[in-house]
């Protein structure tokens, strides 16, 4: 299990906010980087760093590792939520 969570979103996105909700539902520590005034280049870099072409982007951080992992989208933090041992 992650000890917090990093989502690079954009701020009207309907799914960066499902996301967002659930993260605060269950009281998970978390920080967005909204990308809404990046330049296309920076997001287009984004998207083939992670092989991800849609928003959120969640990565969730291990305070043992010091590292960390990705995750997905809002879907796969779903998932991840409801079954952490799948990550």
């Amino acid at each position: 299990m992650y000890d917090s969570y990093l989502l690079y979103i954009k701020s009207k996105c309907p799914f960066c906010i499902k996301a967002i909700e659930r993260l605060e539902e269950q009281a998970k520590q978390y920080k967005t980087i909204a990308v809404d005034e990046c330049n296309e280049g920076f997001i287009c870099e984004l998207k083939e760093a992670y092989e991800h072409q849609s928003f959120p982007m969640v990565l969730g951080y291990s305070a043992h590792s010091h590292s960390y992992g990705w995750i997905g989208g809002c879907d796969d933090l779903m998932t991840h939520l409801d079954n952490p041992q799948k990550f």
